[in-house]
């Protein structure tokens, strides 16, 4: 095993490896495998959030936990073993330098003068933790066998080739159940060489450091436990207000739209639980909208299908009359006229229809025109009925002009007039007036007719309905001269509101908006 440059054989001790033990199936693996058999969704499989969450948790703390404390412990080693080297070396050096300085004291220098200093510092204890001997070379040959010392505390030595006499060849090995730092040099005397070896035990550094290892191996489970619990508790915390998210939605979809999604915190959970309840609540709204509009939609077929039944149902009943019975030609002539008033009151009722469909899907071209003579004009057509029912016209004109489509307008206060004449009796009175704004004009028209009920001024613009349905169908009546009316101005970018007083009448201020305007005094 190469130890950050250091070359160790590492062997079996006492029948268990030196080294960190392998295992064949990893923490991470088991624990999928509990999950399994608990019913928790593993890989291949729909897993949920909360787990997914737990294990990322634990597998950043674990790495985390785990890369440092082995870094930590590697960083400890290294530096034991770095002492343990330096400490070697000085030791080893300070007996080669005394060795050397005998050698220059003594030019009478001996084999055994080295070999009985290395003695004496044996017996004062300097080489305790050591091992060392001399050797001596001859013929370029170091007599291995024959050393001239050693202390035989160890007889751990490797030999060593390729030293010098200024630095010193280094080893670290293995040999039984030690660790060893072994510096091998050669010392110059004369013609003479000899090489000093210093095998110096580093055993405790590595059995540290296994210990180490089991220690943390034994911590890291224990913590590897606590992450389990911690993580699961923070999962289901961190997750509880996804999961009522999820239970909010499924009874929404059920059909309870009166629930909401509590907001506890303003993180990025709760503003979803808040974007989630606004959804919910612009979907309700929709929802209402669409089923109003198809309650509209009924509403507007029924009546539609009663105004289309009442006129058939005389021209049948009628024309049946006329085929089956010999008539006098005075009761033909009623019948007649009973089958052409009704067959007008189709083809009223077709062509209202027809141009209510128009107005909603049709675009118009604006130009800007004064309203007086258009007013004006509308007024004039209407003066056969106004004789008729001896009505008093007020006209109270200004010069206002805006952007209008002059067909259309003139529909409108036709159909307006129309209706006020409805509602009044002889000797009523009408006025029609303009007045220029801002935004465009506003045209009043008032009659002093019967008036009609606050609670039914929001239903008078609906398709097909009438206040007096007797009195409305007596006179022509069905229901969609308001409807068309509204159309009308909904196209002139404006409004029409109606403030009714009963037995006192009713005026009526349509509002055109998106128009240029002059006015003189």
């Amino acid at each position: 095993m190469n130890v950050f440059g250091v070359e160790i054989n590492c062997g079996k001790q006492d029948g268990r490896s030196s080294c960190a033990e392998s295992s064949k199936e990893s923490w991470l693996g088991r624990f999928f495998d509990h999950c399994a058999q608990d019913g928790i969704p593993s890989g291949g499989t729909k897993m949920k959030f909360r787990w997914k969450l737990m294990i990322i948790t634990m597998l950043i703390v674990s790495f985390s936990f785990g890369f440092g404390g082995m870094l930590l412990i590697q960083y400890s080693y290294q530096a034991s073993i770095k002492q343990e080297k330096r400490a070697a070396r000085n030791s080893y050096e300070m007996i080669l330098r005394m060795l050397k300085e005998i050698n220059e004291m003594d030019d009478t220098y001996q084999n055994q003068t080295f070999a009985s200093v290395l003695k004496r510092l044996n017996w004062q204890g300097l080489l305790r933790d050591s091992s060392v001997r001399l050797l001596k070379e001859q013929h370029g040959e170091v007599q291995w066998k024959q050393p001239l010392y050693y202390n035989r505390k160890n007889d751990n030595f490797r030999r060593s080739n390729g030293f010098s006499t200024k630095q010193g060849k280094a080893v670290v090995f293995q040999n039984k159940n030690k660790v060893y730092y072994q510096i091998t040099s050669k010392i110059s005397y004369g013609k003479e060489t000899m090489v000093f070896q210093g095998a110096y035990d580093i055993s405790e550094v590595y059995a540290t450091r296994h210990q180490q290892l089991v220690s943390f191996r034994k911590i890291f489970v224990l913590v590897i436990g606590i992450e389990i619990v911690v993580s699961y508790f923070l999962a289901m915390i961190l997750t509880r207000p996804l999961q009522k998210l999820s239970q909010v939605s499924k009874q929404i979809a059920d059909g309870d739209y009166s629930v909401r999604v509590p907001v506890h915190t303003e993180d990025e959970i709760g503003e979803l639980s808040v974007s989630f309840n606004y959804m919910t609540e612009q979907l309700i709204e929709k929802l209402m909208k669409l089923d109003q509009l198809l309650k509209n939609q009924e509403e507007f077929m029924g009546s539609f299908a009663h105004e289309m039944k009442t006129p058939l149902t005389s021209i049948i009943g009628y024309a049946d009359l006329m085929r089956m019975e010999a008539l006098s030609k005075e009761e033909q002539k009623e019948a007649c006229g009973y089958i052409y008033s009704e067959g007008k009151r189709l083809q009223n009722l077709s062509l209202k229809l027809m141009k209510l469909l128009v107005l909603k899907n049709q675009q118009f071209q604006m130009k800007k025109q004064d309203l007086e003579p258009m007013i004006q004009e509308a007024v004039t057509s209407m003066q056969y009925r106004l004789k008729e029912q001896d009505i008093l016209v007020n006209l109270n004109l200004k010069k206002a002009i805006c952007k209008i489509e002059p067909d259309l307008l003139k529909s409108l206060i036709l159909n307006l007039i129309d209706n006020a004449l409805k509602s009044m009796n002889s000797g009523g009175i009408l006025t029609v007036e303009d007045r220029a704004t801002q935004e465009g004009a506003k045209i009043y028209i008032s009659d002093t007719g019967c008036g009609m009920p606050k609670d039914e001024i929001s239903k008078i613009t609906e398709a097909f309905y009438r206040i007096d349905k007797s009195r409305s169908r007596k006179q022509g009546g069905v229901g969609l001269g308001l409807a068309i009316c509204k159309e009308i101005v909904r196209i002139h970018q404006g409004e029409m509101r109606f403030i009714s007083q009963q037995g006192k009448g009713t005026t009526v201020i349509i509002t055109i908006g998106g128009g240029a305007y002059e006015k003189t005094n």
